[in-house]
């Protein structure tokens, strides 16, 4: 996989992160499997490929298909107000944290230091890890100047375990937005190469159908 896919498919993991983040703020819930395809990134930190990360390109089809509304910049049910803000307040999160050398180290050695069970286990994003992450996310990035506004109903968000999982897709979305930069990818691009992102997106997608 070229680099442009991969920066490519690093994206696509920030906007399923937003797009969840939306889903739990208004509705409380979100599929098992997504929630485990983000958790699983947080503790991959050596991959030998861009889809080790994710486990493969299929698990973060949701992240592409909001992507894909994102760069054809067109109305659509996935890309809400909402999940625009969160997927540019991720990208803008995470270069405040690569500012802040002290506060990456101890995100990192947070994460290894954590009691993880099986990366494929289907109970991965279970509540104690879940809660676990949260905890990181209050203790570093909450602590940021900038901080993502969610918004959404106001019963669902006061519930605490709502809560820490947006707090820990939040986190899982800020890894995806350093794997971007780490592959090169910038925010003019999403300005200035839309189209090649499109065909890029397209060229990903087409890629989980020859699987399947």
């Amino acid at each position: 996989m070229d680099k442009q896919l991969r920066q490519c498919l690093a994206l696509s993991g920030v906007a399923q992160a937003s797009y969840m983040v939306k889903q739990l703020a208004h509705h409380g819930m979100v599929g098992q499997d997504k929630l485990n395809t983000l958790v699983r990134s947080l503790f991959i930190t050596n991959p030998h490929t861009t889809e080790d990360v994710y486990g493969s390109v299929s698990r973060l089809n949701l992240g592409m298909q909001v992507l894909q509304e994102i760069t054809r910049n067109e109305e659509g049910s996935l890309k809400t107000p909402d999940v625009m803000r969160y997927f540019l307040g991720i990208l803008h999160l995470e270069r405040k944290l690569s500012a802040r050398a002290g506060m990456l180290a101890i995100v990192g050695e947070r994460l290894e230091q954590m009691d993880t069970m099986e990366l494929d286990s289907p109970d991965l994003g279970n509540p104690e890890i879940i809660n676990t992450l949260a905890k990181l996310y209050q203790d570093t990035l909450s602590k940021l100047p900038f901080r993502i506004q969610v918004t959404g109903e106001v019963n669902i968000l006061k519930n605490e375990e709502t809560s820490d999982k947006i707090r820990a897709v939040l986190l899982a979305g800020i890894r995806s937005a350093v794997l971007w930069q780490q592959l090169g990818g910038r925010r003019w691009q999403l300005l200035l190469q839309r189209r090649k992102i499109d065909r890029n997106l397209l060229l990903l997608m087409n890629k989980v159908h020859e699987i399947h």
